[in-house]
């Protein structure tokens, strides 16, 4: 059987995104991204609808994202999807689905450019 867990979405986060730290001292952050959709109905009426998409990033690129990402950056996610379950303080079972991002680009040029140089200077740093 052939399985595909393939994720490709552009839009712009609702808010600015938070970093934190795993016990372990991994980064991460979570985005939350709204995709807006204009369509034509039957009768002929111009209608919106937005679609809010929740991403988690890891690593050096959550720190990234923390770093030069703001509301309503627009951003372009690729990942997979990936379903979170855990239990509630009530006992009561919840799950989530969001996207796990493999990768994030930044769409706005401001901070692709400021993006090119953080990771010219990581490299910088790596080869000291």
């Amino acid at each position: 059987m052939v399985a595909l867990n393939k994720v490709l979405i552009a839009g712009r986060l609702t808010r600015k995104p938070e970093l934190r730290k795993t016990p372990n001292g991994v980064s991460v952050t979570d985005l939350l991204i709204a995709l807006n959709r204009e369509f034509v109905t039957i009768g002929g009426d111009k209608q919106q609808e937005v679609c809010f998409v929740d991403v988690v990033v890891w690593g050096k690129q959550a720190d990234t994202c923390s770093q030069l990402l703001d509301s309503s950056s627009p951003v372009l996610v690729e990942g997979r999807l990936q379903l979170d379950v855990w239990h509630a303080k009530d006992g009561e079972k919840r799950c989530k689905l969001r996207v796990a991002a493999e990768r994030v680009q930044f769409l706005e040029k401001k901070n692709a450019q400021a993006c090119e140089k953080i990771s010219e200077m990581a490299m910088a740093f790596d080869e000291e």
